[in-house]
């Protein structure tokens, strides 16, 4: 398999900063983070913002987590995640996760969402 191949199991969805998605880890802290690319199975996203803390959370893969994935500013899906993946990239963490409970209804809006997106992709301009 080459670099260039995609190795996910599902395609990935990078998201263009026109939508305001973001998402907030239960019982960690109140702060959004920013989603860089959404798929059927996960998303990752940045785990450091400029001038805002996590008080010295440091992730770890194989954690679980609750979390809110917010679709706008007061619309969110509940979603349990597990850490698959913490990378440091200058001062910043990104973090890949999964989802769990693939089944369960939160997964199935969040498909929803995701079909939504690809539908937007397929006939939308970005100006």
């Amino acid at each position: 398999m080459s670099d260039s191949t995609e190795r996910r199991r599902s395609k990935r969805r990078p998201i263009l900063d026109t939508f305001s998605l973001s998402v907030v880890l239960k019982n960690k802290s109140d702060i959004r983070l920013k989603i860089h690319d959404l798929s059927d199975q996960g998303m990752g996203f940045e785990i450091d913002i400029e001038g805002e803390s996590l008080d010295g959370y440091s992730p770890k893969s194989g954690e679980t987590l609750s979390i809110e994935l917010y679709l706008n500013q007061s619309l969110s899906i509940p979603l349990k995640i597990k850490v698959v993946r913490v990378e440091k990239k200058s001062q910043n963490r990104t973090i890949g996760v999964e989802i769990l409970d693939q089944n369960g209804k939160a997964h199935q809006a969040f498909l929803g969402f995701l079909q939504t997106i690809d539908r937007l992709a397929e006939v939308a301009t970005v100006h």
